[in-house]
Order: structure tokens, then sequence, then C-alpha cells
């Protein structure tokens, strides 16, 4: 990490910080102290640095991030429940969040600039289309190939990390037993594969207007079965849900949100289809 220094005025088209890497269930026996959020600048050279002073989270955990700190491009910071545990583990310095901790069971993280815009959100889940090494095996979730085109609001986009740290860590079912060996690569370079985007998460379903005011048209083609479409808010809160019935193809909804980002879901047995939705 850098702190000091100012961020220089982009030429071009200035991509905004990533969240590109989680642990949220580390496998230890009681409090948690291993869990973080990797922040990625995936500008390349525009700026040469991205100055994050200010930035905060409005989901997932309470934090700002402190005056001055600035992330190089290609680069990443570090923020964690236990600033000392993790430096203790993985052998640098990172910021520690002020409060709250990740849910085991997932929920949505959410990054603001200082203006209080949303600037990244992902909401990962333990469900079985994410990895489920990651829900208390040792494993941290990571995007392989972090660029300004990735959804990393898809579970496809994230892979459980193959990087192997050499550090053990006890089973929280058996204390003194040190069963899970920690595979993750905060601040570098992942190592892992990508494993793409599978076909029942190519999104075919278009929303517009989007941005609106709470009144769009979702086009699609015919579902084949029941569909459950609910919204959530950047809390991971659903605010809005309703059923689609076999054979629909577009649907007329007024939902009656405030000004924000959203994001809207579809969900037939285990498929998921996830869109980003602004209301204005």
């Amino acid at each position: 990490m850098l702190v000091g220094g100012e961020t220089v005025k982009a030429q071009g088209q200035l991509f905004p910080p990533m969240i590109t890497e989680i642990m949220y269930n580390p496998p230890e026996f009681g409090t948690d102290s291993l869990e973080f959020i990797e922040i990625y600048n995936p500008n390349e050279t525009a700026p040469p640095s991205m100055n994050l002073s200010g930035y905060y989270f409005s989901a997932g955990i309470e934090d700002t991030i402190p005056f001055g700190t600035v992330i190089p491009p290609l680069s990443s910071i570090v923020i964690a429940s236990d600033s000392v545990a993790f430096e203790n583990t993985f052998g640098f310095p990172c910021f520690e969040w002020n409060n709250g901790g990740l849910s085991n069971s997932g929920e949505g993280i959410a990054l603001r600039n200082s203006q209080g815009f949303l600037v990244d959100t992902v909401f990962y889940d333990d469900n079985s289309m994410w990895p489920s090494e990651a829900d208390g095996e040792g494993y941290s979730l990571v995007i392989c190939n972090p660029s300004p085109s990735i959804n990393n609001n898809l579970p496809s986009s994230w892979t459980a990390s193959e990087n192997s740290t050499g550090i053990f860590i006890d089973d929280s079912q058996n204390p003194g037993n040190p069963d899970f060996e920690i595979f993750a690569d905060p601040n570098q370079a992942s190592n892992c594969t990508t494993v793409g985007v599978g076909d029942n998460e190519i999104i075919t379903t278009q929303i517009f207007p989007n941005p609106s005011n709470g009144e769009f048209r979702l086009q699609m083609e015919a579902v084949s079965e029941t569909t459950n479409l609910r919204i959530f808010n950047t809390m991971g809160q659903a605010v809005f849900s309703e059923v689609i019935a076999a054979g629909t193809n577009n649907i007329d909804l007024t939902t009656g949100l405030k000004a924000g980002h959203y994001i809207l879901t579809l969900e037939k047995g285990q498929e998921l289809q996830r869109m980003k939705l602004i209301v204005q």
C-alpha cells in the first residue's frame, strides 16, 4: 500500500476500484480474526494512482479508508478484521476495519466514495453456486483476472484461491487439530484458474430504462418454469419480490424504490441471473 501523494487527473476513462478478494469464513476456533477484503485498482496508466481518501463501506462492514491512501495502477490494498492477526499470518501490514464482520452465510458488501456514490458492490453467498471451499475450509474467494469487464456479482467470476500459504489453522470443530491450510493471495496476483461463465449465467434479460425512476420493463426469453424475481439493496436485503409465471417473456414493474443502486436477481431452480439496477 502507499500512503500519501496525489491522484493525477485521468486522461480518458477512469475505472472505479474493485473488490477482488474476500476471506469471509476462515476456519478459526472462536472469533474469526483472518477475515479480509481486497480492493484493487484496475487502471493501467490512467491515472497512475487512485486516491481512496474517505472511501467507506456502507454494507458488510463499517469502515472509512484513511486520508491519503493511494493504490498504484494494477495494485491493491487490504482491509481486515484484525490487522495484527493478518500481519502475523500473511507477513505484511493492512488496514483494520472499524466494526462489523462478514457473514458466514453470505451478504452484500458495498464500497462508496467520499461523496457517497456507490463504486462497487459484491453479493457473495455460501450456496452451491459459490466455491464451497471458501465457507470455513481455509480458502478465500478471488477473481483470477480482475478487469473492468468482469461482473463480480456473478458467482462464476469467483473461485477459491489456489495459493498455498503453508499456514495451518486448527479445525474449529476439533481444536488442537491443524486440519486446514490457508489458501489466499491478498495484495498479489491471484494464482488460480478462471472457471468461466456458466451457460445458466449468460445474461439474456434486458432491463430498460436503466437507470429508471423505479418503473421499468424486463425483456427476456420465455421462462420455462416459475421464476422468482427479487431486488436487493446494497445491504443485501430483499426489498422487492415477485413470482414470474412460466411462459412469461416480458414484464412491467413498478417498484416504488428510492433512488440508489440495486441488484435484480432471477432465480429458477439452481439457475441464477444477477443484474445491476439503478433508480434515480
